[in-house]
């Protein structure tokens, strides 16, 4: 399976590709581990749940969810210091948004 990306779409041959797909899996999974680990004082997470639910990231709609919810999505790694976290984002935003 051929997965399409921005670069990919571009053209630029020297810069690696990504996985869009599994990218954008791995970000969902990460959202849905610090939702877990929130004891329901937090309203950015609270704005999230009723946002992305249950969704992990597989659902057709799910690129389109993440970059309209970009802004909030960075202020959970932030908050959490998530560095990895971060450049996933910013790799995603940047390639397949």
């Amino acid at each position: 399976m051929t997965t399409t990306t921005y670069r990919s779409i571009c053209g630029e041959a020297s810069l690696p590709y990504i996985d869009c797909d599994r990218c954008i899996r791995a970000i969902y999974a990460r959202i849905q581990h610090y939702l877990q680990q929130d004891p329901g004082d937090c309203p950015i997470c609270n704005y999230f749940r009723d946002k992305i639910g249950s969704r992990d990231g597989t659902e057709s709609d799910a690129r389109l969810l993440l970059h309209a919810q970009v802004n909030v999505v960075y202020e959970i790694f932030a908050r959490h210091h998530d560095q990895e976290a971060l450049a996933l984002l910013e790799r995603v935003e940047d390639d397949c948004c």
